[in-house]
């Protein structure tokens, strides 16, 4: 009776060591399980982040910031704009990426620069995508404001995504954009239970060895290749300016092999890219040393020193020009044509740039010539306006003022060809606008007449003259500065010597304009008359 209750105790025991023993490998089993996925989840989390990052920054480092607020200032795209769509699209169609777009972050949208997606739906410049699903809207935000890069996970509609943002910055750190890349992601967790539930199912027939073969497996199959892919990426990211090749030691035969080989080929594409990029922007340095001589060369053409005449007491002159590109067309100039005669001339070319600076070169050389040989300015300008339109296959044109100054009387006879109204003060008042008669521009068409008109300066007058890049520079509201806030300038500095005066100009226009890129070139002469 006793020995039967030992075997049924011993029975019991048995059950109950077994039922634990069981219980002990499900709950280890579930743990390391639990651990597995955990690491399979962080791995290919960090896989995803250093792999989107590798676009982002990519892209983030080699777009024109200027670009970016060019576009999304005019909606208008051009060949770099292309050139960086079809960048995009490549990365998209050779690559795991779903979403690879450009955007600005707004409270109601996304607004975008450039939208490249893997099912050829992609969004035009400008166009807006509302909020919708989970959205990582803070994180945007964060992004854009503080311009720390951001990764998260979110969801759109039945598909999983991860995000990863990078600010775009310009030369002086201020964000204009981001870069976002967005991969779909795999349900970790449904993978790691569907593992588990595989596990506990088979848990009595394969124990310990099921595990182990397991781990192993995992190990060899996924994370071991996993980590190898995320070292890879990693080499890839720090080194992809040497321009060597990555080579991933993954061999699986399945998707991750098929990443693996993405990598290695995206790999071999951005090198390509930035080789690329590198030959532009030698290119670019190139053209830029050429325009640093243009514009020097430019400023040697211009009278330059001051004080400009410093043996003749009659008069104090003194003249600026800021060109809104490297070389400008704006020209201003003065010369003695004899003793007692002093030629003065405000001028600008239509266009900007290059071409203008080559035009403003051969202008000013015309009107000096001819101004030397003599005669009144309404003739002189006739002379150069024939002679500019007999060969004139680009159809520029410039607007001139010309001035001659008799030093002995301050008898001061000028013509203005489409310029702007000059700006005189008496001794004793204070800067008024001279409204002179406007004949054509220099360049516009053959056989125009230019009209003569006569001012008196008294010792202590002023003459102000300028372009329009001075009236018509604009702030970030799109308000002009105007030639009333240019005549409050002036007035309130009526004892001002010439190089003061411009000093003021040139003071108030820039506080107005503030932080909106400068469009025109600002050119301005001032004279003091001091009499014989």
């Amino acid at each position: 009776m006793k020995q039967q209750e030992y075997k049924v105790r011993k029975r019991k025991l048995i059950v109950k060591t077994t039922i634990q023993l069981v219980g002990v490998f499900v709950v280890t089993m579930a743990v390391i399980i639990l651990i597995v996925g955990l690491i399979l989840q962080r791995e290919i989390l960090n896989i995803y982040k250093d792999f989107s990052f590798s676009y982002t920054d990519a892209l983030a480092r080699n777009i024109e910031p200027d670009k970016v607020r060019e576009y999304m200032k005019t909606g208008k795209t051009d060949e770099y704009y292309t050139y960086i769509l079809e960048i995009m699209q490549g990365m998209v169609s050779t690559s795991s990426l779903r979403y690879l777009y450009v955007f600005i972050p707004t409270e109601e949208g996304v607004h975008y620069v450039w939208d490249a997606q893997a099912d050829d739906d992609s969004r035009p410049l400008l166009d807006t995508w509302y909020y919708d699903g989970d959205y990582p809207e803070e994180e945007a935000f964060k992004a854009y404001r503080t311009g720390e890069k951001q990764f998260t996970t979110y969801s759109y509609g039945d598909i999983d995504l991860s995000a990863a943002m990078t600010p775009i910055k310009d030369k002086y750190g201020r964000i204009v954009a981001l870069v976002e890349a967005d991969i779909l992601m795999p349900s970790i967790r449904s993978g790691a239970l569907r593992i588990l539930i595989s596990l506990l199912g088979a848990l009595f027939v394969i124990m310990v060895l099921s595990m182990s073969g397991f781990y192993a497996f995992v190990r060899g199959k996924i994370i071991n290749p996993l980590l190898n892919i995320n070292t890879a990426v990693d080499q890839m990211v720090e080194n992809i300016d040497s321009g060597r090749d990555v080579v991933i030691d993954v061999d699986t035969g399945d998707e991750i092999e098929m990443v693996a080989r993405s990598i290695e080929g995206m790999n071999r594409e951005l090198i390509g890219y930035i080789r690329e990029n590198n030959r532009i922007n030698e290119e670019k340095q190139r053209v830029s040393m050429e325009l640093d001589m243009a514009t020097k060369l430019q400023a040697d053409m211009l009278p330059n020193i001051f004080p400009a005449f410093p043996d003749r007491k009659e008069i104090n002159i003194y003249a600026d020009m800021t060109p809104a590109k490297e070389v400008g067309g704006d020209f201003y100039d003065f010369f003695f044509t004899d003793h007692d005669h002093l030629a003065i001339v405000m001028a600008d070319v239509s266009e900007k740039g290059v071409p203008a600076a080559m035009f403003m070169m051969m202008a000013k050389s015309m009107i000096q010539s001819r101004t030397i040989l003599g005669g009144d300015p309404g003739t002189i300008l006739e002379d150069v306006n024939n002679l500019i339109c007999s060969n004139n296959r680009e159809r520029m044109f410039v607007t001139v003022w010309l001035g001659i100054l008799d030093v002995r009387t301050g008898v001061l006879t000028a013509a203005n060809a489409g310029h702007e109204k000059p700006v005189l003060k008496s001794p004793d008042g204070g800067y008024e606008l001279i409204n002179d008669e406007h004949g054509f521009v220099i360049g516009g068409k053959k056989k125009m007449k230019y009209a003569n008109y006569e001012l008196k300066m008294e010792p202590g007058s002023m003459l102000f003259v300028y372009t329009d890049g001075v009236p018509e520079a604009t702030n970030e509201s799109e308000e002009l500065f105007g030639v009333d806030r240019m005549l409050k300038t002036l007035n309130e500095h009526t004892d001002a010597m010439p190089d003061d005066i411009l000093m003021y100009i040139d003071r108030d226009v820039y506080r107005f304009i503030g932080n909106a890129e400068q469009f025109d070139d600002v050119t301005m002469l001032c004279l003091r008359y001091n009499g014989v």
